[in-house]
């Protein structure tokens, strides 16, 4: 019993300075956390540098209001991530770009819209080509013998499509109104009822390109009757306004925390009977010429958005020879910042290829828009993890109808024309899925 006392008794000697001692280095700590608290609380944080780092990783200005209304945490990772080289800078599955849309108040449902997430790790945009509602030719006669009119017009399967992309454009090559007269020494003019938007809606259309040949065939009335019709149908547009602003505007979609831009050109008509939009009037956006004004357009809306699409209408109809231009430009336009050139105006499918790995679509021909049998199609970008994928749905424009192309024997000959007509080596497997030749890969 003595010997138990006594081995207490030592134990009790050694360990009380040890307990005693490591209680006063918690005191310690715990002090010196809430002194150093305290410290910090009343040293000013260095936003200057913030601004600074998140500034010259992002290209844009980011203002000091911006990060002061966010929690310091979160500005210190922020810089964290951009000093780090991670781009974009995202937090909580938002990239900065969106989070500054949000603080911005610039999201208003007109120039900028907010998708939310669609719940998958990508988010796809689908792109037709041209498309004509004329009411007394090429495809409405046709469309008009239907109980659905231009819907029964579009196989399901490409209506399906359209539905399952997250966004989906066209080319809007006609006006909406029944006003004003046709341009004069004009071959071809197009106008359609303004009752005909609804097409865009039923299809599941969510933007348009009004930059091309045939938005103003009927004058300032009816130009600005169309600007209306889809507004009033809620169709986004990009690429022609009642100003020079409203005509380079680009429109952004704000989808799965990121921002996606659209921007919109015209570079098609030798004799130039369309009207160019300058600070004062109204018209098309151009790319005419070294296509500066464009370009700067292009770096604008990469610096605000994380992707940026282009879509130009271009080329010489009817022909799968490829202007120098367009080669030339589409390379400048991806260098300025885009990150996928989709081209329009030849009326019939041109090549393909990719720059610096991204894809250009030279000219996706009609979708749906005069008599001829001609080739078609639609393209879709899949963006996932900051990679950009390009799958091409086979059609076929066809008695007034655009018909999906499913006999595999059919597909491939579709894919192998557009293997031969493309200005660089690509691939096109049975899916549609394509990519740049294994030799020629970026």
């Amino acid at each position: 019993m003595k010997k138990l006392q006594l081995t207490l008794i030592l134990i009790l000697i050694f360990f009380t300075p040890l307990v005693f001692s490591y209680r006063a280095k918690v005191i310690d700590d715990r002090v010196k956390a809430e002194e150093a608290s305290i410290i910090a609380a009343q040293t000013p944080y260095d936003y200057q540098h913030a601004c600074s780092v998140l500034t010259e990783a992002s290209g844009r200005t980011i203002p000091r209001q911006f990060l002061e209304s966010l929690e310091k945490q979160t500005v210190d990772e922020m810089v964290a991530q951009a000093e780090q080289g991670i781009s974009p800078v995202t937090i909580n599955g938002e990239t900065l770009n969106v989070m500054f849309s949000r603080f911005t108040g610039e999201i208003d449902g007109k120039t900028v819209f907010d998708l939310g997430s669609n719940g998958n790790s990508y988010f796809e945009l689908g792109f037709g080509g041209d498309i004509n509602f004329t009411p007394d030719e090429y495809i409405m006669p046709h469309a008009q013998t239907f109980v659905n009119g231009v819907l029964d017009c579009i196989d399901p399967e490409f209506r399906e499509a359209m539905k399952a992309v997250d966004i989906m454009m066209l080319n809007n090559e006609f006006t909406y109104s029944k006003r004003g007269t046709p341009t004069p020494n004009k071959q071809f003019t197009f106008r359609a009822d303004p009752s005909s938007v609804k097409y865009l809606n039923l299809l599941d259309v969510d933007i348009v390109s009004l930059a091309n040949n045939h938005t103003y065939d009927y004058g300032s009335d009816a130009f600005q009757d169309t600007l209306e019709a889809l507004d009033n149908a809620a169709i986004a547009r990009v690429g022609a306004g009642s100003n020079l602003e409203e005509a380079n505007r680009s429109v952004s979609y704000i989808i799965n925390g990121c921002k996606v831009a659209y921007l919109a050109a015209s570079r098609a008509e030798n004799l130039r009977l369309t009207p160019l939009a300058t600070e004062k009037s109204e018209g098309v956006c151009s790319c005419y010429g070294d296509s500066e004004e464009f370009i700067e357009n292009i770096k604008k809306a990469a610096v605000r958005n994380d992707y940026v699409v282009v879509y130009v209408h271009w080329g010489t109809e009817y022909s799968t020879e490829l202007q120098s231009s367009q080669k030339e430009l589409a390379r400048k336009y991806i260098d300025a910042g885009a990150d996928a050139v989709i081209g329009a105006h030849p009326h019939i499918l041109q090549g393909m290829e990719f720059y610096n790995g991204k894809p250009i679509v030279y000219s996706l021909g009609n979708f749906l828009f005069n008599t001829k049998t001609l080739d078609s199609g639609m393209a879709v970008l899949r963006i996932e993890n900051g990679g950009i994928g390009l799958r091409f749905i086979p059609g076929r424009q066809i008695n007034s109808e655009l018909k999906y192309v499913k006999i595999e024997t059919e597909r491939k000959i579709l894919f192998n024309r557009l293997i031969s007509i493309s200005p660089a080596p690509i691939e096109i497997d049975s899916e549609g899925n394509v990519t740049p030749a294994e030799n020629n890969k970026q």
